[in-house]
């Protein structure tokens, strides 16, 4: 038997049965070829990828970062003190708490046999291609939801609620004291964003954005809540009657560059609140954060990334030839978690009695 010795470029050639000129000649009903249509699917998630980032709403509740973990500032009671001629002050210090991000794999084949490659029309795979994109695009919008208005912690790793919510009064993290506030206002480990409301109104969507105002975040603001409840928000916006005109409050003057995007606009005693309603969120919910612009990680929630894959979706290679069933895979690595200001959001539950719980976003 012969010894094989080094492994050089003649050895990345294909197989001696292998006929190269076939497999490119392998083409649909329409005379597409095999790599035409996968170059398509690439740029179709391409395209999606490049749109994650500013989705409309979306984009505007993220930053991104292959870091694992968080640090950051949390509330300490320091000060000055009143100096004296000997005296000599007292050290004092910040302090810093922090949590995981996490992160999963998902992937997602288009099973496309060789023969029905041959067979099929350009309109099928098409709707095959779209299809993909928009399960990518639903996985992206419900991880981010369902982090967004979770009170549980995750597990990561091996450790329990190494991802936390929003402030939640000490469940996940009883170290965790949020910051005080440019005002002056001080606030204790009990402090909590997962609120219980007994009814849509302006009275209650006032106190959900004081919890945002009272730790120095700024008007406009945003709400997210469910389509089922337009009617019951329809009673309180006010809908300015085209683009790019100055709605006029009486306590605020908000430049409103695209009206399309929301339901509308309340006034609430501590500015702007645009109402964002979508299906993904059941009746009886909403939210609250303040929008910092897509990608500023003062935005409520993060978006961790594998960095030896990259961001987004992608295609991994597949098996043309032994195991013909499985031809184009894509695939992506990434988790959400609450950002590092753990008090820019707030969740409400309406209903007559209990405590916040936790919805299912569809």
């Amino acid at each position: 038997m012969a010894t094989l010795g080094f492994a050089d470029l003649k050895d990345t050639a294909l197989p001696t049965l292998w006929d190269a000129g076939e497999l490119e000649r392998i083409k649909l009903a329409d005379g597409a070829t095999l790599a035409s249509v996968t170059n398509d699917v690439q740029l179709a998630l391409r395209a999606l990828n490049a749109s994650l980032l500013e989705m409309p709403h979306y984009g505007s509740l993220i930053a991104v970062q292959d870091d694992a973990a968080l640090e950051y500032n949390i509330g300490v009671s320091n000060g000055f003190e009143e100096a004296t001629e000997y005296g000599v002050p007292d050290p004092k210090r910040g302090k810093t708490s922090g949590h995981m991000l996490p992160i999963k794999k998902y992937d997602r084949s288009l099973g496309w046999t060789q023969m029905y490659l041959r067979e099929a029309r350009r309109t099928k795979l098409d709707a095959d291609i779209r299809s993909l994109v928009v399960d990518a695009r639903n996985l992206w919008q419900r991880n981010i939801l369902t982090r967004f208005f979770k009170m549980e912690g995750e597990k990561v790793g091996t450790t329990a609620n190494a991802s936390v919510p929003f402030a939640d009064g000490g469940a996940t993290d009883s170290t965790y004291v949020p910051p005080q506030s440019p005002d002056g206002e001080t606030f204790s480990a009990s402090h909590d964003h997962f609120l219980r409301q007994d009814a849509i109104n302006l009275t209650n969507v006032t106190a959900a954005i004081e919890h945002l105002q009272e730790h120095g975040h700024a008007g406009p603001f945003d709400i997210i809540a469910a389509r089922a409840d337009a009617a019951s928000w329809a009673t309180l916006v006010k809908n300015p009657e085209w683009a790019g005109i100055v709605y006029r409050a009486a306590t605020d003057r908000a430049a409103i560059a695209d009206i399309t995007e929301y339901f509308g606009y309340i006034e609430t005693d501590y500015g702007i609140a645009r109402v964002w309603l979508t299906p993904r969120v059941p009746s009886g919910f909403y939210g609250a954060f303040k929008d910092y612009g897509p990608g500023d990680p003062r935005n409520p929630l993060r978006i961790r990334i594998n960095p030896n894959w990259g961001f987004g979706f992608n295609l991994v290679p597949g098996m043309y030839v032994n195991a013909p069933v499985q031809m184009l895979l894509a695939y992506t690595e990434f988790g959400v978690g609450v950002g590092e200001d753990r008090t820019n959001g707030v969740c409400v539950k309406i209903a007559a009695s209990g405590d916040y719980t936790t919805p299912t976003i569809a």
